[in-house]
């Protein structure tokens, strides 16, 4: 309808059928790193196995500390466990944050690619863009991860690798999703025919022959 103010947002196949395959793998793509981002963040970032001595594992969280990382619940807080290394314990809460801002936006790409299956077109450069501010802040989550893993910050405050500590499954799934993340831009960068202009060419007259 030409009296629409956004003519361009009107409900419309997004995309050709052959494409509309390859948004499909975007869409499942984009849910698995969603959900490897939710099963992530209440896992074990760190975890050790005191002098190889118990099958008992203890782990730090990004919420915490715990005995047993099976546990559901933590036993010391990250005040407590790093109250004499406020470097880290800064890191530590702008990981939180990075992380849950991840998961929105990756949720958000998630349902913007599922909304263009079926309609709305601009949403591919929506998509684009929360892929793109996606992996930049899940990177900067998995640097943050690396450093503490491997930094030292201060004499009272070792890094984590020289202590028995070892990269836990929050970090695994936080570099696969990352991935994921990736391999989906190459997907919406991948070229396709704009379903209206294929339309309004097939309708042109054809020139009128003597």
């Amino acid at each position: 309808m030409s009296g629409l103010p956004f003519p361009s947002l009107r409900c419309l196949p997004a995309v050709p059928l052959d494409y509309k395959r390859t948004l499909i793998l975007y869409v499942v793509l984009q849910f698995v790193a969603f959900i490897l981002l939710l099963v992530g963040t209440p896992l074990d970032i760190f975890r050790s196995n005191p002098a190889g001595m118990s099958k008992t594992l203890i782990c730090i969280t990004l919420w915490g500390f715990k005995n047993d990382c099976s546990s559901l619940h933590s036993d010391l807080t990250l005040d407590d466990i790093f109250h004499y290394c406020p470097d880290r314990l800064r890191r530590f809460r702008a990981l939180q944050i990075f992380v849950i801002v991840s998961i929105v936006v990756y949720g958000a790409a998630f349902i913007a690619g599922f909304t263009l299956l079926f309609c709305f077109a601009v949403l591919r450069l929506t998509c684009m863009a929360l892929n793109i501010v996606g992996s930049v802040i899940l990177c900067v989550a998995i640097v943050i991860v690396a450093a503490t893993f491997s930094k030292d910050d201060g004499q009272n405050c070792r890094r984590l690798s020289s202590i028995g500590y070892r990269l836990g499954a929050s970090f695994f799934l936080f570099v696969v999703a990352w991935i994921l993340d990736i391999i989906n831009m190459i997907i919406l960068l991948l070229p396709y025919t704009d379903t209206e202009s294929a339309v309004d060419k097939k309708a042109e007259p054809p020139t009128a022959q003597e």
